[in-house]
């Protein structure tokens, strides 16, 4: 990893150099053949000023050697701008001498490839009736070699390569520091997945944030994993002791049934059939809890008059309330409120928050429904016994979870509030927890459910009105 890092650096740089190079080689030819051009045409307009000079014998030569002057011509171009002659012949093709800006008395100047050149008016002869000759002007011509960058490829090869090699160093240092970071990242993923759960990465400096939070995120990962495995194995434990308890009365009972030591044999069948029953419950929630994590559980959503089930649900509890000395208050309005929901389910919902209620309850549980905003309605279950600290309030619905508050009595099967999170979310509403309610008691369970039927539905549920169905805000709040 750190040796493909550096090398994407390098390359990297290295192909940003070359780019660069070539705009720069590009931007100094350019620049170097605006300077020859600027350099020739002030040497031809200076040289153009003394003309005795340039007829001088052996001018041409002397030009030539001053002020690297690659070549000096004499130009002769007629009036009308056609070029008669060049003594001698020059570099650039004719072509590219502008011969009517020489015809005006003005001088001209410019490229031709790896040549600059200037052409400055010298005289002008007028033209001779009588022997017939056309008026002429006669111009110089100087052209000088545009200077290449080639003398400065040597220096940008040495920067280059000193370039590299920093770059090269760098990244060697920065790949080692992130591969360093990553290498133990993963390493410790790999422990943690073998089970090491203790396992812990140091945080990397803020200088490089995301391998801080790779670090963040692979610690809060292995504290979650310890959590979850300290929270299975109290869940085991639990379990274990709640199928123990029930499995062992009912053997204990049915040996004493059958060595005839029981003298009530009714009060002993009443005590392994509930015992059975017991079992069966805890069975029963544990297979809710594998059906919601296979998301196998189905839903029969139809009209359901939320009111009259809930009085139902909880009234059936009424007499396990009663036997432990709870008092139960049912609050429900008199109009029904029709929501699309499985009855069944809300059912299980409203047994498992009362099942709860009973275990924490001091002497009274309170069950209310009302309507809720947008049509909905609001169901709440609320008891008169301790409240939850407040470190275990966000994880009263973790279903591996055992809370910390002392409970009163034995009621339900302790895996109750997951199935209600679970099941609420599936019907399309959510649960919240509200304690203490006042002077560090009290517990209030909050289930919102908004999904409405439709008013052609509502006529299915006896004494259902569509109206009401429909819209939910006449119905008295509880």
């Amino acid at each position: 990893m750190r040796t493909r890092i550096t090398l994407a650096v390098v390359t990297l740089l290295a192909g940003a150099l070359v780019l660069a190079g070539l705009v720069s080689f590009s931007l100094v030819a350019r620049a170097n053949a605006r300077d020859a051009e600027r350099t020739v045409l002030r040497q031809s307009q200076l040289l153009a000023r003394s003309p005795a000079l340039v007829n001088a014998p052996g001018v041409l030569a002397l030009a030539e050697s001053v002020g690297g002057i690659e070549r000096a011509s004499v130009l002769e171009v007629t009036a009308t701008g056609r070029l008669l002659s060049a003594v001698p012949r020059l570099l650039v093709g004719d072509s590219r001498i502008d011969v009517t800006r020489i015809a005006r008395g003005d001088p001209t100047s410019g490229t031709a490839g790896a040549i600059a050149f200037a052409v400055a008016p010298l005289v002008t002869v007028t033209p001779d009736l009588g022997t017939g000759r056309v008026g002429t002007v006669v111009a110089l011509a100087i052209e000088r070699r545009i200077g290449g960058a080639g003398n400065s490829l040597s220096y940008y090869l040495l920067a280059s390569g000193i370039s590299l090699l920093v770059a090269g160093l760098a990244s060697a240092v920065i790949a080692r520091r992130i591969s360093r970071r990553v290498v133990a990242a993963a390493r410790a993923a790999e422990r943690i997945a073998a089970g090491d759960f203790d396992t812990r990465v140091p945080e990397s400096r803020p200088a490089y944030p995301e391998l801080a939070g790779l670090d963040r995120a692979i610690n809060t990962m292995a504290a979650d994993l310890a959590r979850a495995r300290a929270l299975e194995r109290q869940f085991f434990l639990s379990v274990s002791h709640d199928l123990r308890t029930p499995l062992t009365s009912i053997r204990g009972y049915a040996e004493a049934i059958r060595d005839g030591a029981v003298t009530d044999d009714a009060r002993a069948a009443g005590v392994v059939v509930a015992e059975a029953h017991r079992l069966e419950r805890l069975i029963g929630d544990l297979l809710d809890l594998a059906r919601l994590d296979a998301h196998r559980f189905s839903l029969s959503l139809e009209p359901t008059d939320v009111a009259g089930t809930v009085a139902e649900a909880a009234e059936a509890l009424r007499y396990e309330l009663d036997a432990a000395g709870v008092a139960l208050a049912v609050e429900v309005p008199d109009r029904p409120i029709v929501l699309d929901l499985d009855e069944g389910r809300l059912r299980q919902v409203v047994a498992n928050l009362v099942e709860n209620a009973l275990k924490f309850a001091g002497s009274r549980v309170r069950v209310r429904v009302e309507t809720g905003p947008g049509a909905g309605a609001i169901l709440s279950v609320e008891d008169d016994g301790p409240g939850i600290a407040p470190e275990d309030l966000p994880h009263v619905f973790e279903r591996l979870y055992a809370s910390s508050r002392r409970v009163a009595r034995a009621a339900g099967t302790g895996l109750g509030l997951a199935i209600v999170a679970e099941l609420t979310e599936a019907m399309g509403g959510r649960v919240r927890v509200v304690s203490p309610l006042g002077d560090g008691v009290g517990t209030r369970f909050v289930v919102v459910l908004g999904r409405r039927a439709h008013p052609s539905l509502a006529h299915r549920l006896p004494g259902g009105d569509p109206a009401l169905a429909a819209s939910g805000d006449d119905a008295p709040q509880a």
